[in-house]
């Protein structure tokens, strides 16, 4: 315990000297992301720590002891969709970038499609992004009373203190920079492979690719692929990239990442399955793991697990700040309501989160209405669509996913999670089949 308190107060120093740096000198532009300068290496790092959450930790390992190698296809789903935000940023957004300074996936729908278009991207992540930040808060808030002794609502107001205090006065910016220290204290997950026996043998093997598990593999991976796709920190890192090529570098050693630590954790429950160890698979990463560990590195992990939180914690706080200052003003988006509307978005959310009633049910959920702006993309790179379309898409999606909701048809099943998605793109074919039948006439839209 007392070296774990120890790594935090390090940790929390850091976060306070990478702070008091970024913010010297800094100018608005920077403060709000406008001056589209980040470097392979910073793209990489930033893209790594927002999107590798804290509870990936807690869920990888939970999912691949339950369901075995099948959970690998998450990583399939992952890069998948690394491929096409890259292309689909060289042969659609670079154009748009460099004549209308995008700053989020919204602008791009308004532009193309119209304002009605916009403002539902829009408020899906807005909605998508409190949701988040309220099981990111949930989770971080147990972990820190765990870790200093401390009741939840000290904890919570510990963590929501660190983050407003930094994003306040760093913004972007220091987001980008702690997300940097964030990712390299999520790198010592890698030793704990080293650590606990190995439990593969190839008897054991056909054990963890059981067939009945087939369909939420895929599901699985398809819900990795458009979430990642309609995530508002995914763009906001790309289009904050420095050129093409930055990013291309970037989102390739984000994968690699991505990939070392995601797979270790993965490794891990899958050992533990292996083991034959009973035990209650949702506390399998905190008991089990962390549990099991030397002392050192038990508490360093504690420690890299806060940190996963904290990058993620601020990088969509700060994308829901800068995401509902944009709807007051879309030609300039201002500092001032930026920070009101991030710590908004903050206490909100700390607010909600002590009253969360099902985690697993709330992360597909989110993860549900995010799929359907990253479907949405993925018919717009496809398909040349006009604004009716898009908005048959989008508008037939956020109905089915609250439907979903009212009649709990959304579940922890990957594959339930992906419906909204689905008709959605039903509603799509059909509007398309429909105007050809009509001879190519278009509906008229605002």
């Amino acid at each position: 315990m007392t070296l774990a308190i120890i790594f935090l107060i390090l940790y929390l120093i850091a976060l306070t000297i990478i702070t008091f740096v970024s913010s010297r000198r800094e100018t608005d532009s920077e403060y709000i992301n406008g001056a589209k300068d980040l470097t392979a290496t910073e793209s990489a790092f930033t893209t790594f720590a927002s999107l590798l959450t804290g509870y990936n930790f807690v869920i990888g390992v939970t999912f691949a002891y339950l369901y075995g190698f099948w959970y690998l296809m998450a990583f399939v789903g992952a890069g998948f969709a690394f491929i096409v935000l890259y292309f689909f940023y060289k042969k659609k957004l670079l154009p748009l970038q460099k004549e209308f300074n995008l700053l989020s996936i919204g602008d791009y729908f308004g532009l193309k499609y119209g304002k009605l278009s916009r403002f539902s991207v829009n408020i899906i992540l807005l909605g998508g992004l409190l949701l988040f930040l309220v099981l990111q808060l949930f989770i971080n808030t147990g972990l820190f009373s765990s870790l200093l002794g401390i009741g939840k609502i000290s904890a919570l107001l510990l963590t929501t203190g660190v983050v407003g205090l930094y994003l306040w006065f760093g913004g972007f910016k220091a987001s980008i920079k702690t997300d940097i220290f964030q990712g390299v204290l999520m790198l010592p997950i890698i030793l704990t492979i080293f650590v606990f026996p190995i439990h593969f043998t190839v008897e054991k093997i056909p054990s963890a690719f059981d067939l009945s598990q087939f369909w939420f593999a895929i599901g699985l991976a398809l819900l990795q692929f458009f979430s990642l796709l309609g995530q508002a920190e995914s763009f906001q890192r790309v289009f904050a990239s420095r050129n093409v090529k930055s990013l291309k570098k970037g989102l390739i050693i984000a994968f690699v990442l991505l990939v070392l630590v995601a797979g270790s954790i993965a490794y891990l429950g899958i050992n533990f399955r292996f083991a034959g160890i009973m035990t209650d698979p949702s506390n399998l990463f905190t008991d089990g793991v962390l549990g099991a560990l030397p002392k050192w590195l038990g508490s360093l992990l504690a420690v890299s697990l806060i940190a996963a939180f904290m990058g993620t914690i601020d990088s969509s706080a700060f994308a829901f700040g800068a995401l509902a200052a944009s709807l007051k003003s879309v030609d300039k988006l201002s500092v001032k309501f930026t920070r009101i509307y991030m710590l908004v978005g903050v206490f909100v959310s700390a607010i909600a989160s002590l009253y969360l009633f099902s985690f697993l049910s709330s992360v597909f959920a989110l993860i549900s209405i995010v799929s359907v702006i990253g479907a949405a993309l993925l018919s717009s790179f496809i398909f040349k669509l006009k604004p009716f379309e898009i908005n048959a898409f989008l508008l037939t999606g956020i109905l089915v996913f609250i439907l979903g909701l009212v009649f709990k048809f959304i579940t922890d099943n990957p594959l339930t999670a992906i419906i909204p998605s689905a008709a959605a793109l039903v509603a799509l074919l059909l509007v398309m089949g429909g105007q050809k039948l009509l001879g190519g006439k278009k509906p008229s839209v605002v």
